[in-house]
């Protein structure tokens, strides 16, 4: 998807930068949406790119010993966590220069939505630059985004796996647990949540994986989103500062993540409400979420 750029200074034409589709390690060409994402594996991403440099340069009135730069970078909106490639240095050279761009996207750090995005920089506006054309290095001449929905299995929250046997606080045996604490609610939700996954435990991890052939793979994934979504719905029902004004945690944070997930689960009903519920009839709130997240379904 290209996005218009909206910059104080000279911008060539669209035409001068030909983009191919982002691939994966098999070639594969990715669409918006993967649909057996795992997040126990890491995405290579790999794209071509064109650029008549030439055209760059005569459109934005730079100099003939200009340089320029291309860069990939990707962000998930899950984890709010980001990350770059390494860029690629067009130079001073001139003529239609193709290249690839790389990424590697960590399976542990996305989740939700993948936002990958490749730009055009100027990295030197020549010895003789017009007074219009742009100067500073780093000026963004043209961009590209892509918006990927992961759609595997655990794709709800930031997974790692990790050894139980070598982290006191958990059992051994303990397969999963979410990590998080309920008083932290103006945190963002990459400081204040993630799964942890038993590494020990390499069943479990088969299971999980997207696409896993194990018949146990849709059952233990299931259980496992709906066991820390129960979680998260009882630590934010039973903090009163939650529960007295839901909606006053900002964009990003971890107070915010709860009462869309509360809403999503329960849209119409006040979070007040969902507290007594929360006390009154636990059994009752646990099935309406088993419910909505279809646990078991299909």
């Amino acid at each position: 998807m290209k996005t218009p750029a909206a910059a104080p200074y000279l911008l060539p034409p669209e035409s001068a930068c030909v983009a191919g589709p982002w691939t994966i390690e098999d070639g594969t060409e990715l669409n918006d949406r993967l649909d057996h994402w795992d997040p126990f594996t890491n995405l290579n991403l790999v794209r071509e790119i064109q650029v008549d440099v030439e055209a760059v340069r005569t459109a934005c009135l730079l100099g003939d010993d200009a340089a320029l730069a291309l860069i990939a970078t990707w962000t998930a909106t899950t984890t709010r966590i980001a990350g770059y490639g390494p860029p690629v240095e067009l130079g001073s050279g001139g003529g239609l220069l193709r290249t690839a761009l790389t990424l590697l996207v960590p399976g542990a750090s996305v989740g939700g939505r993948l936002d990958l995005n490749t730009r055009l920089v100027l990295r030197y506006p020549g010895a003789a630059p017009s007074p219009i054309a742009p100067r500073r290095a780093g000026a963004v001449l043209w961009t590209d985004e892509d918006r990927i929905a992961l759609e595997g299995g655990a794709s709800r929250f930031p997974v790692t796996a990790a050894d139980f046997t070598t982290n006191p606080r958990y059992p051994d045996a303990a397969a999963w647990v979410l990590e998080w604490d309920p008083d932290d609610l103006d945190g963002p939700v990459l400081g204040g949540m993630r799964l942890l996954v038993n590494s020990s435990h390499a069943t479990l991890l088969q299971t999980l994986r997207s696409g896993s052939a194990d018949a146990r793979a849709t059952a233990v994934r299931s259980f496992v989103t709906f066991d820390a979504a129960r979680s998260l719905v009882k630590g934010a029902l039973g903090s009163d500062r939650f529960v007295e004004d839901p909606e006053a945690f900002p964009d990003g944070s971890m107070g915010r993540m709860l009462f869309e997930l509360l809403t999503l689960c329960w849209p119409g009903v006040p979070v007040s409400v969902l507290r007594g519920r929360s006390i009154e009839d636990p059994a009752r709130l646990d099935a309406e979420l088993q419910a909505y997240l279809g646990v078991l379904a299909g």
